[in-house]
């Protein structure tokens, strides 16, 4: 293949990615919307809410983890069709009405599939590129997943809206059929070679042995906690705390993903110019220092520019702290996996723990757990910078 060719050939794989992940962020992130909606129809407890959001984070889990293996027996393609197949059934069942809890948990986790499938997929692709194209592909990419993220809260409100009772499982049709578009250009996309050989034992795994992958896989584990219990609960919160009225909540949603597609358009641009260390740290006391602005305030504007700030420095932590991580990864189906594998541990656990503590002690207790592993995701951005700091000058002090 030709270098001209070949550059071709990435600049299409870039485009198919984008567009997947744009409607893995459009199906995705509605589950923590559709909560009021699932609550009000069917008398949800928080304890149940909670567990659907973490049923999801267990499908991510379990697909990421097999998506390391199913590339080297199916091949890519056949793969990720197998895993992105189930966000149009999970939204299927949603649509239908089938309100009971055992059907709706095995929607979520066929969405939670479907989602880490996309992930693992979506970054092994990136990864194929080279130098700073693979970094600012993080940025594009996960800034895709943030549009579609902000477009779907604001369809969901026009759907709530018009169709009184009924709009929620008429959003949930929609995001069927973009499903089933993303289903037609994974099976027509552009994809690098893969394994010569279709063997575990043909899988680079040095990978396990370098101390910087899992400093990056322990910053995902801790950014993905707080992330899916903000992104999970926060309409919910403010609804129930009664600063803002339900269609307000639902905005605040659209919102926080409007300031994540416009913060990580900014580290698209800034890649190259600001180390990712600086990146880190700057994102890292950000977002700690604007959830505790969010979370202790008690009226309407303090909370939306803590919102702001949280949205904004959350913005580039994942697509950083990936490619911090993934330098020794490029390409390897299973490298990417084990990363979100472990980073993905987290949003199981946090939206049921805010569930299980909103349950007994309010939804302001819930939230307060947030606060903790904002911090804990702060402290392993410092032990990682300063790990590696470290470990730079150790040649210069042997001189």
């Amino acid at each position: 293949m030709t270098q001209t060719s070949e550059t071709q050939r990435e600049g299409r794989l870039l485009r198919n990615v984008l567009f997947t992940f744009f409607v893995s962020g459009a199906a995705s992130q509605p589950l923590g919307s559709f909560i009021p909606f699932l609550r009000d129809t069917y008398g949800f407890s928080y304890d149940l809410s909670g567990v659907l959001l973490s049923c999801q984070s267990i499908g991510n889990l379990l697909a990421v983890l097999a998506a390391g293996f199913l590339p080297v027996y199916l091949g890519r393609r056949r793969s990720i069709l197998t895993t992105a197949v189930w966000m149009a059934a999970g939204y299927l069942i949603f649509a239908s009405g089938m309100g009971t809890p055992v059907l709706l948990i095995l929607a979520c986790l066929m969405t939670g599939i479907a989602r880490g499938g996309n992930s693992n997929f979506a970054n092994t692709m990136i990864s194929t590129l080279p130098g700073d194209k693979a970094t600012r592909g993080y940025n594009l990419l996960h800034g895709c997943f943030a549009v579609g993220a902000l477009l779907s809260p604001l369809l969901l409100i026009f759907c709530a809206g018009r169709w009184p009772g009924l709009g929620w499982r008429i959003m949930a049709g929609l995001l069927c059929l973009l499903c089933i578009s993303q289903l037609v250009v994974y099976a027509r996309m552009p994809l690098p070679p893969e394994y010569a050989k279709k063997s575990i034992t043909s899988v680079d795994l040095r990978f396990f042995k370098v101390k910087q992958f899992w400093l990056g896989a322990a910053m995902l584990f801790f950014y993905i906690s707080t992330e899916y219990a903000i992104v999970g609960w926060l309409v919910t919160y403010f609804q129930d705390i009664g600063v803002l009225d339900p269609n307000q909540s639902q905005m605040m949603n659209s919102l926080l993903w409007l300031v994540i597609f416009l913060g990580r358009m900014v580290g698209a641009v800034i890649t190259g110019k600001l180390s990712r260390s600086k990146l880190l740290l700057l994102d890292g006391v950000g977002l700690f220092s604007f959830f505790l602005v969010m979370f202790f305030s008690r009226t309407p504007a303090p909370i939306i520019l803590g919102l702001v700030g949280v949205g904004f420095f959350m913005a580039t932590i994942y697509p950083t702290a990936f490619a911090f991580g993934s330098d020794c990864i490029r390409g390897n189906d299973l490298g990417c996996s084990v990363m979100i594998f472990t980073g993905s541990a987290g949003g199981i656990l946090t939206p049921a723990m805010v569930g299980f503590v909103a349950e007994r002690a309010g939804i302001r207790a819930g939230m307060g757990l947030i606060v903790v592993f904002a911090a804990l995701l702060l402290f392993s951005i410092l032990l990682s910078v300063f790990s590696v700091r470290a470990a730079q000058a150790l040649p210069e002090k042997g001189e």
